[in-house]
């Protein structure tokens, strides 16, 4: 078995998440840098600021040990940076596992909409709430928008477009044909 690094690139509330829990290969090992945030956070929260460093850091840790081991890893986490993606790409190339990006990019109201039903309440610990705010959100699905003609040169193996609204659909394919 080939080792294998799946990785979603989305706003928050897109619905990664969702898509992991309904999708992802059960025997997958699963990094989600919510969950180890609020793992390693003394407050609990998956927001905390202070936790990002390590969670990274053991997240990274575990996925080079499971490639290692020739198994497959998911990223649930929004990757809307272009240097986020580049990361876990070296990372896969360390162990010359396939790649397969999902992007899941829905349209930015419905984005909005569902992380506005995340809870808002500011933790009095590390200053975060579970709700990102909006022109948080709307700058990670600007920024992933601004990526979709240039994901395929990354050098991702597959990538797979999950959820994206017409309007870019229809954009993207007068740019690529």
């Amino acid at each position: 078995m080939s080792p294998t690094l799946i990785a979603t690139i989305g706003p928050a509330g897109a619905g990664k998440t969702t898509w992991r829990h309904r999708h992802a290969p059960p025997e997958a090992t699963v990094i989600s840098l919510d969950e180890r945030r609020a793992a390693l956070s003394p407050c609990g929260c998956s927001a905390d600021p202070a936790a990002n460093a390590a969670a990274v850091a053991d997240g990274t840790a575990e996925t080079r040990a499971v490639l290692a081991a020739g198994g497959t890893v998911v990223w649930d986490v929004t990757n809307y940076l272009p240097r986020f993606r580049a990361h876990l790409l070296n990372l896969a190339a360390e162990f010359d596992a396939v790649t397969a990006g999902l992007v899941v990019c829905p349209p930015l109201l419905t984005v909005l909409a569902r992380n506005s039903r995340r809870d808002g309440r500011v933790c009095a610990v590390c200053g975060t709430a579970r709700r990102v705010p909006d022109p948080v959100v709307w700058a990670m699905h600007t920024a992933i928008t601004a990526a979709l003609p240039s994901l395929h040169r990354e050098g991702w193996h597959t990538l797979r477009f999950l959820a994206l609204p017409p309007y870019l659909l229809h954009r993207h394919h007068r740019r690529t044909t």
